[in-house]
């Protein structure tokens, strides 16, 4: 633990600030500077905030953004789908035949707590800055939000984890002395962070064109409704989903493939996204995704290939329009670009021959040279989609079924889908589970909805995965894939391995463990 805080604090020091391209790019670096150098003022604060979003997807393709496609592969959603260069590290988590010492948890884990360190540097140190006061405001708020998201996404992947809220924590012997808070402690720093940063966001029509993607009262809101759904205050999550909803600031976009769109930036239905550029110059301020996520036989990686099973959902549903802007299959052309008739899924070397169309590249619409790192390809984190559905959900189990039926009803209009008003109890819970799969698939949010959603007390994850998993039982003896059953360089039976008592957590990094000197304890079963 010691050691790794040294390396927050290097990363800290040593970071180069700019949220904004053009900042970013025209930044010298200031490596060297003092932590009173950095708030010395109004335009240094700023550039230290921005260097906190430069966490949220991490600095590299590997840290955080590749855990994220590491999570969807884990699910009912993804195989690990390369079988050209087995990885353990990373078909082995996706089968729950897990390698704790992965480095995907360990930079996952690293890079969410320099953001954390980053946070509480800035919410300690800019109320000393002479500034504007609702600039200040606002960048404390921006702070606040992004700690959050931070805390969010490790106490979902960890369980509980050490809580740092000041810089001075890091120092010795203090830092020594940190173990793990429990989830329950996590959840009032997230839900306190976020309730105070709502009051000092502005709306997203307010934003100056500059200051568009910086966080919003309405991301904070919708972040926070997805805490309380998690936590299952229902009344809370809908109530805060329906003001979002009828705020005025967003709208479906008329058109679902417009969602994914090479340089659509911060569109209608967009509330928290990560824009990224094509600048050949700079290795890191593309979107990796469309490489990783790539077909081996399109220029990609091949890791995670959506599953016939979750083909087979859009089918069941005859919902052609979303199916054709999320999967794009071999041999077949490929949505929304004219160059590809026949795509070349690469069955030989990719379980299902499938491919991720929302981080997909059409060819004339792709930088030269093609590669990771440079693509104009927003990455975004929450959309209003996700917000009607949470309140669907929230709404059902708050006993609002009127409610839950028209948010259902809302999403399945724009793809062209007649929704059974009639849909009441059971019925009307799966349809809107089964709606959020169809509407999200392959956007990462797959794994967390599944640990979170209970039938009968037992997580929807454990009964999809295991030994008498649904998923592993359709894929050992019920599909015929052509593409999945004769490449079985990867398993067949992915998530038979998966035990309830272990694998609603992922497992946390050894090295903390080890550096700690055994303050940081492990999840059990690992």
């Amino acid at each position: 633990m010691k050691k790794y805080f040294k390396i927050v604090l290097i990363f800290t020091l040593l970071v180069n600030f700019g949220c904004n391209t053009d900042n970013f790019l025209d930044e010298q670096p200031r490596g060297r500077q003092q932590l009173d150098d950095f708030f010395s003022s109004e335009e240094n604060s700023i550039n230290f905030v921005n260097s906190i979003y430069q966490k949220i997807n991490g600095e590299s393709w590997w840290q955080v953004t590749m855990p994220r496609q590491i999570n969807d592969m884990a699910t009912d959603d993804n195989w690990s789908g390369n079988t050209l260069q087995p990885r353990p590290d990373i078909t082995g988590i996706a089968a729950y035949n897990v390698f704790p010492g992965s480095t995907y948890f360990n930079s996952f884990w690293e890079s969410h707590y320099i953001g954390i360190t980053r946070a509480n540097i800035a919410l300690e140190r800019i109320p000393e800055v002479a500034m504007d006061d609702a600039l200040k405001a606002r960048l404390l708020a921006e702070a606040k939000f992004l700690r959050a998201f931070f805390y969010f996404e490790l106490v979902r992947s960890f369980g509980g984890v050490p809580i740092v809220t000041t810089y001075t924590e890091l120092l010795e012997p203090a830092i020594n002395d940190k173990v793990r808070a429990s989830v329950e402690e996590v959840y009032v720093l997230i839900k306190d962070d976020l309730v105070k940063s709502i009051e000092d966001l502005p709306s997203k029509s307010s934003q100056a064109s500059a200051d568009l993607g910086r966080v919003t009262k309405g991301a904070a809101q919708s972040l926070l409704a997805k805490v309380y759904l998690t936590t299952e205050e229902w009344k809370l999550a809908k109530n805060l989903a329906f003001e979002v909803m009828n705020s005025g600031e967003y709208s479906l976009e008329t058109d679902f493939a417009n969602i994914y769109q090479t340089g659509h930036y911060n569109g209608s239905e967009s509330i928290f996204e990560i824009n990224y550029f094509t600048n050949l110059t700079f290795s890191e301020v593309g979107n990796g995704l469309p490489i990783t996520n790539g077909s081996r036989g399109d220029q990609g990686w091949g890791w995670g290939s959506p599953t016939s099973d979750l083909e087979n959902a859009f089918l069941s549903e005859g919902d052609n329009i979303r199916l054709q802007s999320t999967i794009i299959k071999h041999g077949e052309p490929v949505f929304g670009d004219p160059a590809t008739t026949s795509f070349d899924g690469a069955p030989d070397e990719n379980k299902s021959g499938r491919t991720n169309r929302k981080f997909y590249i059409p060819v004339d619409e792709r930088p030269v040279p093609y590669q990771r790192g440079t693509i104009a390809l927003p990455y975004i984190h929450i959309r209003l989609a996700d917000v009607i559905l949470m309140h669907a959900e929230a709404a059902y189990f708050d006993g609002d079924e009127a409610a839950a039926l028209n948010s259902l009803k809302s999403i399945r209009d724009r793809v062209q889908l007649t929704t059974d008003m009639a849909l009441s109890g059971e019925a009307l819970r799966d349809a809107i589970w089964k709606e959020r799969r169809l509407e999200l698939a392959l956007e990462h949010h797959r794994l967390f909805d599944l640990r979170r959603q209970k039938i009968n007390g037992v997580p929807r994850i454990a009964l999809l995965m295991g030994p008498n998993g649904s998923f592993v039982k359709y894929n050992t003896e019920i599909s015929t894939d052509p593409f999945e059953t004769t490449n079985l360089q990867e398993s067949q039976d992915k998530g038979i391995f998966f035990d309830i008592n272990t694998h609603l957590v992922w497992p946390i990094p050894p090295e903390e463990i080890q550096l700690s000197r055994g303050n940081i304890t492990q999840n059990p079963g690992y």
